[in-house]
C-alpha cells in the first residue's frame, strides 16, 4: 500500500492556506484518506474518481455524508492539480424545515434532569445553547469575565459578530461559577481544565436525554440552537434580527426557522379528514 503521509500533510498546509477552520481540515483529511487508501497508488484518472463515487453511493451514507465526501476529494484533486477528475455532488431537495430539534417539554426534562442527578455544569450548557443560540464551539468565549459584560465576541466561518448573555442565565452562571469555584477564564471545562470538547458535551447529552424519556437522536448540541432560533421567530419574527444573533451571512439560510417542522406538517396531515 503506498504511504501517502507526506502528500497529505501538503495537503494539510493548502486547506490551512485557504484559511477553513481546523474542523473542516480534519474532514477533508479524514475523507481525502479514505480516498487515497481505496485509490491503492493506481493512476488517478477521472474514472477511478468516477468508480469511488459509486461505491460510496453504494455504502448507504446519507447524501449530506456522500457529498461532504466528494467535495473532500474534489478539493484534494484541485490541489494535486488534476482539476478535470473532479466528479458532481449529488443533487438534493433544498431543506424546508430543520429536523429532529427538541420540543419546549423536551428541553424542559432534559435540563430538569441535570439538575436532579447534579449535573449543574450541563445544565447550565444546555441553557447557555438554548438562550443564546450559539454553536457548541463557540461556548469556550462565555467566560467568567463575559458574564460580567454581559456578553462575548466570537470569531466562526470568517465572521465575528456579538453574543448576547440575557439576564436570568447570567444569574445561572454565576451561581455555577461559585460552586464550581471558578474565579476566571472559560466557565465550561473539561476533566483537565482546558475548554470542554464538543465530543463531551454530545455524549453527556445523550445519556441524560435517554434517561429523561428524550429521543437520542434530538439531543445533539445543535438541537438546542435550532430550538433557540424557533423560538425567537415564533415570539418575535425578526429574520434579519434573528440572522445577525446566529451569525448567518444570508436571510435565507434563516429562513429555514419561519417554516414549520416535519413533526408539525406530519401532524397536520394526519387531522386532514381524508
Amino acid at each position: 500500500m503506498k504511504d501517502n503521509t507526506k502528500e497529505l500533510e501538503t495537503f494539510k498546509e493548502y486547506l490551512r492556506c485557504d484559511e477553513l477552520s481546523e474542523r473542516t481540515q480534519e474532514i477533508y483529511l479524514l475523507y481525502v484518506k479514505h480516498f487515497l487508501i481505496w485509490l491503492d497508488g493506481r493512476n488517478l484518472t477521472k474514472y477511478e474518481v468516477m468508480d469511488y463515487k459509486e461505491i460510496i453511493l453504494k455504502e448507504e451514507k446519507k447524501t449530506a455524508t456522500i457529498n461532504l465526501m466528494i467535495t473532500a476529494v474534489n478539493r484534494y484533486l484541485k490541489f494535486a492539480g488534476c482539476e478535470e477528475c473532479t466528479v458532481r455532488a449529488l443533487r438534493v431537495q433544498k431543506r424546508q424545515c430543520p429536523d429532529n430539534i427538541l420540543s419546549i417539554d423536551e428541553y424542559r426534562r432534559m435540563t430538569a434532569y441535570a439538575r436532579k442527578v447534579g449535573q449543574d455544569k450541563y445544565y447550565c450548557i444546555m441553557r447557555t445553547l438554548a438562550l443564546t443560540g450559539i454553536r457548541v464551539s463557540e461556548l469556550s468565549g462565555c467566560t467568567v469575565e463575559a458574564v460580567g459584560q454581559g456578553g462575548f465576541e466570537v470569531e466562526n466561518k470568517g465572521k465575528r459578530r456579538n453574543v448576547y448573555l440575557p439576564y436570568k442565565l447570567t444569574g445561572d452562571l454565576r451561581r455555577y461559577c461559585e460552586e464550581a469555584h471558578i474565579d476566571d477564564g472559560v466557565i465550561f471545562r473539561g476533566n483537565h481544565g482546558t475548554p470542554i470538547s464538543r465530543v463531551a458535551v454530545y455524549k453527556m447529552f445523550i445519556k441524560m436525554a435517554e434517561k429523561a424519556g428524550v429521543p437520542w437522536k434530538k439531543a445533539h448540541p445543535h438541537s438546542f440552537r435550532h430550538l433557540f432560533a424557533i423560538t425567537y421567530m415564533q415570539k418575535y419574527a425578526n429574520l434579519p434580527e434573528l440572522a445577525d444573533i446566529l451569525g448567518h451571512s444570508s436571510l435565507e439560510t434563516t429562513r429555514i426557522y419561519t417554516t414549520t417542522t416535519a413533526e408539525d406538517k406530519r401532524r397536520r396531515m394526519n387531522e386532514l379528514d381524508l
